[in-house]
């Protein structure tokens, strides 16, 4: 058994309901989605291939390493941490919940959870799993993904959505660009009137882009919108600190 793990590092959390939180992210191989909708260009082993800003996770390559038991993901994570400190421990990818049933994560996982480090997994939604006492400690930010991303019969997953829904707080991150907003406006209703709600979750929407210029002009686009709706507006925060350097 091994657990693909591209890269782990110590930053501020750019996105969501935690932007400007301390946290360290343990970023996973492997996606189940392409999302070439995003239009990023990314170079992997000599190859281009077109799709989000995080290719590297999605594609197997040279950069991720085979981990043969938690206690080196363990290891790994403490060391990036400051004394003293218990920032957030953030599982993104790729696609982090399509290992939720390998024994490496989940034991580190238990882990941290035991010890009393809040953890939230950067997830897609379109991948249905089961829930146990440990993963219904995690806390979800889901960023499903619009038509212009990624095609319906893969982006969207009800069931998978609801499934999660009914067991772990959730927080909705939407990304949109500002030709997509007339049409993704109407998709994020008609999505969240198909889903059985006891109380809303926070909806957020997000601006598309890999550079400062480009959420910025993406941010002002979709701050009236926010208004209008009553959704929250969330920034890429690394992107105004580094642009798009990876471990940021």
């Amino acid at each position: 058994m091994h657990l693909p793990l591209v890269e782990t590092f110590y930053s501020l959390q750019g996105e969501g309901a935690c932007v400007g939180v301390p946290s360290v992210f343990v970023r996973l191989g492997g996606c189940n989605l392409r999302c070439m909708g995003f239009g990023v260009k990314n170079k992997l082993d000599q190859q281009e291939v077109i799709g989000c800003d995080s290719a590297y996770a999605v594609y197997p390559n040279a950069e991720w390493q085979e981990i043969t038991q938690s206690q080196t993901l363990l290891e790994r994570v403490y060391a990036l941490m400051p004394q003293s400190l218990k920032p957030l421990i953030v599982l993104t990818g790729g696609e982090p919940s399509l290992h939720f049933k390998n024994p490496i994560l989940l034991e580190a996982l238990s882990v941290w959870v035991q010890e009393g480090f809040t953890i939230w997994v950067e997830s897609n939604g379109s991948v249905l799993f089961a829930f146990d006492s440990l993963l219904e400690s995690l806390h979800f930010t889901l960023s499903v993904k619009l038509s212009f991303i990624e095609s319906a019969p893969k982006r969207l997953n009800l069931r998978a959505v609801q499934n999660i829904l009914d067991h772990a707080p959730v927080v909705f991150k939407f990304v949109l660009g500002a030709p997509y907003i007339d049409q993704g406006i109407q998709e994020i209703q008609a999505f969240m009137d198909s889903l059985s709600l006891k109380t809303l979750p926070p909806i957020y929407l997000m601006p598309m882009g890999i550079t400062h210029a480009q959420v910025q002009a993406n941010l002002k686009a979709l701050a009236p919108v926010c208004l209008q709706h009553g959704y929250g507006l969330s920034d890429r925060l690394h992107i105004h600190l580094w642009d798009n350097a990876k471990g940021r």
